[in-house]
């Protein structure tokens, strides 16, 4: 038994006729008819009479008729609705704290102009908190900066920004463009917690050279480092476009460490194994294609 023997069941219960039900299903007499006696097999109950030529219901084939009927109306439900209902189901979507913060709101403001009706939830935190519910399949998709290592997690880089030694526009280093990094490891540093993206390209860039750092602030908080710097009780590293208006009003000064690189790619994340339904797909699409800057 499966869902087409019960609409050819349906519809001769409609036409009380083998060979009318046959026309309107554009088959055959005998086919429709062997479906029933199929059907009859497999209940175990005779469904229709037949009586001089002509068929009637059984009282046990009124009763398959009724759950017949609720059962098609079911089915006829899923495939006219539930397949074109993906729209309406959310995304779950993870950023990291500076993503969040300056370049998320454009990404969802330019998907919800195609997609105005899916819904989309928001998680925002640190990098490696984000990175540990895509594990867990807790969000379905994550836009993370820095450095992604999980072999189960898909990335792509959609923008990258540049980090920049920033100071107060009254501090010595005011006047330079460019400093070494001996000057820079002797001064008061303000700087974002381990694990962070930020954190980690600039403690990754000074390995390199074998310099390790010791700071006298570390913070969660880019806006207390920003602070701190204003009031000259030391110097930071973070994104320009965090300090863009302070830059602008010089309140604060951006220079760069000699012979570093400081640079992090912002990514869109997903795991290797997970679903990833058609708005998601498109949803990761419009983030690799969105000019960000």
């Amino acid at each position: 038994m499966n869902i087409r023997h019960l609409y050819i069941f349906k519809a001769v219960c409609e036409e009380m006729n083998f060979t009318r039900a046959a026309e309107k299903l554009y088959m055959t007499q005998p086919a429709v008819s062997h479906v029933i006696n199929d059907l009859e097999e497999e209940t175990g109950h005779i469904l229709f009479d037949r009586i001089s030529k002509k068929i009637y219901l059984t009282e046990m084939g009124k009763i398959f008729l009724n759950k017949t009927l609720r059962i098609l109306e079911l089915y006829d439900d899923l495939e006219n609705n539930f397949y074109s209902s993906e729209k309406d189901v959310p995304i779950y979507i993870g950023s990291c704290i500076t993503i969040g913060n300056f370049w998320l709101p454009s990404i969802i403001k330019e998907f919800k102009k195609n997609y105005p009706e899916t819904p989309l939830k928001i998680e925002i935190d640190s990098a490696a908190a984000i990175e540990k519910k895509l594990l867990n399949n807790d969000i379905d998709v994550a836009l993370i900066e820095g450095g992604i290592h999980n072999d189960y997690l898909i990335k792509t880089v959609f923008s990258s920004y540049e980090l920049s030694v920033i100071c107060s526009s009254n501090h010595p280093f005011s006047k330079k463009k460019c400093i070494s990094i001996e000057e820079f490891i002797k001064e008061d540093l303000l700087l974002r917690e381990k694990g962070s993206a930020i954190r980690d390209c600039l403690d990754n860039a000074l390995a390199g050279k074998d310099v390790f750092l010791a700071p006298s602030w570390t913070s969660t908080n880019s806006q207390a480092l920003i602070q701190g710097v204003k009031n000259n009780l030391g110097i930071t590293v973070l994104p320009d476009i965090l300090v863009a208006n302070e830059l602008e009003r010089k309140e604060l000064k951006k220079l760069f460490i000699k012979d570093i690189n400081l640079k992090n790619n912002n990514y869109i994340v997903y795991h290797k194994d997970k679903f990833i339904s058609n708005t998601m797909s498109v949803f990761i699409d419009s983030v690799k294609k969105i000019n960000l800057k």
